[in-house]
């Protein structure tokens, strides 16, 4: 095991340096995908000292963050009520540390968004206390609800996890896929208000504890396929652990005594039925990934849909697709197997976005208490570089444990903000008052996109209150395109928060549908140019956060004129389309149709 942290460390710095040397006048192009540039000759790179100016140039000032993020907690009146049952429990088994998940759908069509949250009941490794996995929410708009579980049919029980959402079968209705600590579930939406269980048809029913779940077209033929990530071998019959410091006192396991258990790839063969096809396609290895989230993204930018995989306490993966030969890992080569200091993270949620808006897509990664937040920088095809300590991450982030996490440009001024859910899985209350058990939440302000500043004093009620945060999703539940949240916790009821940030322009909803590609192309890179601002490049959701599934309309800002010059959509297999001239006036939403230049805007009140 020595030999083998040794190794992957050496690798991993020497990997850096070749980032470093490449991305030394490297040029951020247009489109969806960018040839790989040569590094510069040295001789162009090494400044002639004489040269230097005598006097030390003026220190630049660093940008003031403005403290106008805030979020009002909806719930008490929403009609929303949900406690996780699972846990805690004084069994301490280690299903307890997850929580549950949430996926944010349209499942009815009406333009408002639902809310689906799984439960499991307190495992005992049978089913006798295991509850319905699914508590179901119809939003009716302006964040009120109505549970309508038993309506639509969720009925089955289990030890359920994360979830994704997503059109499966392309008729246009979201279709659920569940995590589970056993059996995985594959729901398909009827189109009249119910599910139907077709995980035995669709052979998808896998036995692994899985966690976290992307739905995304990820061979590029069209139809949408599964990624899940699978944890650890462990069983109730395990024996209880203790604290190493504190060794009296009984404590959720670490995973560190326990197997991987390799991920699953379901590839959608178009006939209802998936095949698991993870070893052949090269992201399922037996020894190495402890897995709790996932992100679908082209990292790469050669047009093609890559997978992050964030894992705990061993090397994150990042399958890059290769379009012919499946995927190869090259986490350690492009920079973000290990944490900044070479270390493996305890890596539980993780985050996608551009929050320099240099074109590239950067991840966030969530860690234990005592770790750094990892906050990884993209260069596209020459990888990632560390930026935690530059960004102000690193100091924000070592006194929490982190689960869930989201980017969302919160106050709407250009700049991708992050919210961080917190919560130890170990409550040391008994033996010490150092170490919080239930912690603060964060929201992080992104100034310029230079560091991050926490704003969470000023940001609400939620954030002055202590939580054991898990699973958190972003949608728009009033569709103002001001990103609000509903955060899972363990021990305490689900809370929704209303974004209230005071925002600095106004917002469409962006929502792009296939005919000839995948209706849903969840994963994919949108790039959008707004004369007078530089090109935007969007990441519509695929995974993400923790257990959770996000809306997956991007929100764009919209000058005064109303006007988007142009968006580019980047489909699964390499190809682009494009719409032009698109006026937003007076409409909260735009629907962009493959194939005919399609454009539908949808005013607030209008149905889908």
């Amino acid at each position: 095991m020595k030999l083998l942290i040794t190794l992957q460390t050496s690798v991993f710095a020497k990997s850096r340096l070749a980032v470093v040397a490449f991305a030394i006048g490297a040029a951020i192009g247009q489109g969806c995908f960018r040839s790989q540039t040569d590094p510069p000759d040295a001789s162009e790179t090494i400044p002639d000292v004489s040269l230097l100016p005598a006097t030390p140039l003026a220190k630049p000032e660093c940008p003031t963050p403005q403290k106008n993020i805030r979020f009002d907690d909806m719930t008490d009146d929403s009609g929303m009520s949900f406690l996780w049952s699972g846990g805690p429990t004084a069994k301490h088994c280690m299903t307890e540390q997850n929580g549950g998940g949430i996926a944010l759908l349209d499942y009815d069509r009406d333009l408002h968004l639902d809310v689906l949250m799984t439960d499991c009941g307190v495992f005992d490794g049978t089913a006798s206390n295991l509850v319905d996995f699914a508590r179901l929410f119809r939003g009716d708009g302006n964040f009120k609800f109505n549970e309508t579980s038993f309506q639509a049919c969720l009925k089955n029980k289990s030890a359920a996890m994360g979830l994704a959402a997503g059109d499966l079968n392309s008729d246009g209705f979201d279709d659920l896929f569940i995590a589970a600590y056993g059996k995985n579930l594959m729901y398909l939406n009827c189109g009249d208000g119910t599910f139907v269980n077709v995980t035995s048809d669709s052979m998808v029913g896998g036995e692994a504890w899985s966690s976290s779940v992307a739905i995304a077209d990820l061979n590029g033929d069209g139809n949408l396929d599964v990624y899940v990530t699978n944890y650890v071998n462990w069983t109730d019959s395990a024996p209880l652990c203790h604290s190493g410091e504190y060794a009296n006192l009984i404590q959720i396991c670490s995973p560190d005594g326990f197997t991987a258990q390799p991920d699953e790839l379901l590839i959608n063969l178009g006939n209802g039925q998936y095949q698991e096809s993870g070893a052949s396609y090269g992201v399922a290895d037996v020894t190495i990934g402890k897995g709790l989230a996932v992100s679908v993204a082209d990292f790469t930018e050669d047009g093609l849909l890559d997978i992050f995989v964030a894992n705990d306490t061993t090397p994150n993966s990042l399958f890059v697709n290769s379009r012919t030969q499946g995927y190869s890992d090259m986490a350690i080569t492009l920079g973000v197997a290990v944490s900044d200091d070479g270390t493996h993270g305890a890596s539980m949620g993780v985050a996608c976005g551009d929050y320099n808006r240099d074109g590239y897509f950067d991840l966030i990664v969530s860690n234990f208490r005592n770790q750094s937040n990892d906050v990884f920088a993209g260069l596209g095809q020459n990888g990632f570089m560390p930026a935690s300590s530059r960004t102000g991450i690193d100091l924000a982030s070592r006194d929490k444990l982190a689960f869930g996490v989201v980017f969302q440009d919160f106050d709407l001024d250009g700049w991708p903000d992050l919210f961080v859910a917190n919560g130890h899985i170990w409550d040391f209350s008994l033996v010490t008052d150092d170490i919080d058990y239930e912690m603060t939440a964060d929201v992080l302000q992104n100034v310029g996109g230079q560091t991050f500043h926490n704003v969470s004093s000023t940001a609400g009620d939620y954030f002055a209150q202590k939580w054991l945060g898990r699973a958190v999703a972003a949608g728009h539940f009033d569709n103002d395109g001001a990103a609000d949240l509903i955060v899972q916790h363990v021990g305490k009821p689900t809370r929704i928060l209303r974004n209230a940030s005071t925002v600095e322009s106004r917002a469409v909803l962006l929502d792009i549908v296939g005919t000839e590609h995948c209706r849903q192309p969840l994963g994919c890179r949108v790039i959008v140019s707004i004369a007078g601002q530089n090109d935007v490049v969007h990441h519509i959701p695929s995974g993400g956060s923790f257990q959770a599934s996000h809306d997956r309309r991007i929100p764009l800002r919209i000058p005064d004129g109303g006007t988007i010059d142009s968006v580019t959509i980047c489909w699964p297999d390499g190809t682009t389309d494009s719409w032009q001239n698109i006026a937003t006036s007076n409409h909260s939403s735009v629907v962009l149709i493959e194939g005919d230049d399609g454009v539908f805007l949808l005013p607030a009140d209008d149905v889908r």
